[in-house]
């Protein structure tokens, strides 16, 4: 089995990442309690965030390779 690149790895990293914001806002939008809908709101806020961040680096390093190229 070959080795992922670092690119790969961001790329898997972010689709797992997006699927776990996915279900915390399931359960923001179907949870009974205004706590617990806080709570994670504030979670899936800062994990979009993250989220964000890796993807606009997969976008530098895709601009990289180009100049580079």
């Amino acid at each position: 089995m070959k080795r992922m690149t670092v690119k790969q790895q961001l790329i898997l990293g972010c689709v797992l990442f997006g699927l776990i914001i996915i279900l915390n806002s399931l359960q923001v939008v179907f949870s009974p309690f205004s706590f617990v809908r806080g709570i994670n709101l504030i979670v899936v806020i800062s994990c979009s965030i993250g989220v964000g961040a890796f993807i606009r680096e997969l976008f530098i390093i895709k601009e990289n390779v180009k100049e580079d190229s």
